[in-house]
């Protein structure tokens, strides 16, 4: 009998979230499959993995008699597929895919938390989606946390205790091809060529952020402090990658300064956004909450020095006073006097650059992570009691 393994997301855009891993299980004697909603990214993940595709129609948003069907779906699947292990992330997979593992006594039944929406929410719906955690969690045999502070909160929540959840090594969710990050000579020049093209002279200094422009990112927080410190450092320069969302708009006045401050570059959405992490000095991610903070990461294996939110998962992005500095992101203040220091510093710049890569590269390669949710499995099949045959 092999080790059948199936990991769920909600939706196929999510299935980039664990690029790599399928194929890593598979050399470790797994049998896996991943199962979410049929959209972009599905055929892609399928042939990149080299895995079977397992489809079932969700909905990321509240839909109770489309819920109950997804339901309904997952429970035939797993009654056809027999699966050893599934591992369900993303809120709505978390929970729908779950309680399916439940009823159909998948031996071990894992839910991955990427992050907590009801920490930035009130009232009814803060209520609704800590229910909803709470009943994922509980029809799981184990959960995975992507960073230990994500684990602190889900305890402060009562989501689960303390035995029950787990992080992989230092956190996140898959690691990351820390390659595809190191400065080359080819990754130079093709900052210095984007640099010429919108007009970056070798004087001006580079603030970079990468990610959704929401507020719960902190957009509105970072133009504004940008616009302040602009008037003191005229060589200062923000370089933004990421597009508007209709959900958490930020501010009108903040979308206008974006788009009208001749000192800000809006790219847009980007593929990939490894070149411009390359133009930048400072990367600043001012972000409300987050499971883990992955950009944070990509940026420190930029060799890039990090300012972040002293908030969940962002704050297990950097080593304090040594790779960057945490903030109080509604402390415009605060924020605005740390990205003082590292504009006034050029050496200390360089100094939490070289070691935040250093860090990054140790601690969170794909590697180093995928190892660690091959022992986690192996692990957890072994509390089951699945016969010992079945683990080698």
């Amino acid at each position: 009998m092999t080790k059948k393994l199936i990991h769920a997301v909600t939706v196929s855009e999510s299935l980039s979230f664990m690029n790599g891993q399928l194929r890593y299980l598979k050399t470790q004697g797994f049998e896996p499959k991943a199962l979410s909603s049929k959209g972009a990214g599905y055929e892609e993940f399928r042939v990149s993995e080299q895995v079977d595709m397992l489809e079932l129609p969700m909905k990321r948003g509240i839909s109770p008699l489309h819920d109950l069907k997804s339901l309904i779906r997952c429970v035939v699947l797993f009654q056809k597929e027999q699966p050893l292990i599934v591992n369900a992330g993303t809120p709505k997979a978390g929970l729908v895919v779950t309680i399916a593992a439940r009823i159909c006594r998948v031996p071990v039944r894992i839910y991955t938390m990427r992050g907590l929406r009801l920490e930035t929410t009130n009232g009814w719906k803060r209520r609704l989606l800590l229910n909803m955690e709470k009943l994922a969690a509980s029809s799981a045999t184990h959960c995975l946390a992507v960073s230990d502070s994500l684990k602190e909160r889900a305890i402060e929540f009562g989501i689960a205790n303390e035995k029950k959840i787990s992080v992989l090594g230092k956190g996140s969710g898959d690691g990351f091809d820390v390659s595809r990050f190191q400065q080359s000579p080819e990754t130079s020049a093709q900052a210095d060529k984007l640099r010429e093209r919108f007009g970056l002279r070798r004087e001006h200094l580079i603030l970079g952020f990468v990610g959704r422009l929401t507020k719960d990112k902190g957009v509105n927080e970072l133009v504004t402090a940008f616009k302040k410190l602009n008037v003191e450092y005229t060589q200062l320069r923000l370089l933004i990658v990421g597009d508007y969302e209709d959900d958490d708009p930020i501010d009108a006045e903040v979308k206008w300064e974006i788009e009208n401050n001749p000192n800000i570059i809006n790219t847009g959405f980007l593929p990939d956004p490894v070149p411009y992490y390359h133009m930048m000095d400072v990367f600043v991610f001012l972000t409300k909450r987050e499971g883990f903070g992955n950009v944070s990461i990509e940026a420190a294996l930029c060799g890039l020095p990090v300012i972040a939110s002293n908030v969940t998962g962002a704050r297990n992005t950097i080593v304090e006073g040594k790779t960057g500095y945490l903030v109080d992101p509604d402390n415009l203040q605060d924020i605005m006097e740390t990205i003082g220091q590292l504009i006034a510093h050029d050496t200390l710049r360089v100094r939490f650059g070289e070691a935040g890569r250093e860090w990054a590269n140790i601690h969170f390669s794909n590697e180093v992570l995928w190892q660690e949710l091959d022992d986690f499995y192996k692990s957890c099949l072994a509390e089951s009691l699945v016969p010992t045959g079945e683990l080698n």
